[in-house]
């Protein structure tokens, strides 16, 4: 087998990995979509478009298959991701999760010592989340670089 003989078969195996990460994201954004989507119309139609208990149960079970599909989908797309993505990944998570901890127990903590008088949200914790993880893959991703 000569250089170039593995250096093709490494460049059909970069190609393929890379249409798997292309067709697993689109899965999960349609996941991603699914849950929201269906998590906004939970929140807006119980008081605005009915008011059965009946539909918001079905409304609930709805989205938490959209929920439990967006992680599976999650599950998958990291099997599709080499060492290196893992790790950026990986570590954005671990980050991620350490910093919502301490940051969501402060802020629930300074509620509860008078601190703060509004009571925390939990919208706010799920932004803080999100933009903690945006923020890791970007710092992680430019380190490794």
């Amino acid at each position: 087998m000569t250089s170039s003989d593995v250096t093709l078969i490494l460049f059909n195996k970069n190609i393929m990995m890379r249409t798997e990460q292309k067709r697993q994201t689109k899965i999960l954004s349609f996941w991603v979509l699914a849950w929201v989507g269906s998590f906004a119309l939970l929140t807006f139609g119980v008081n605005n478009i009915w008011q059965d208990l009946l539909v918001t149960k079905i409304g609930l079970l709805i989205t938490l298959c959209a929920g439990i599909g967006m992680v599976v989908a999650n599950k998958n797309l990291f099997r599709a991701y080499d060492e290196f993505q893992k790790k950026i990944h990986y570590e954005a998570m671990a980050l991620t999760l350490g910093l919502t901890v301490v940051i969501g127990l402060a802020y629930e903590a300074s509620f509860d010592f008078g601190v703060i008088d509004a009571e925390p949200e939990f919208e706010y914790l799920v932004f803080f989340i999100s933009l903690c993880y945006m923020v890791s893959i970007l710092l992680n991703s430019r380190r490794y670089q």
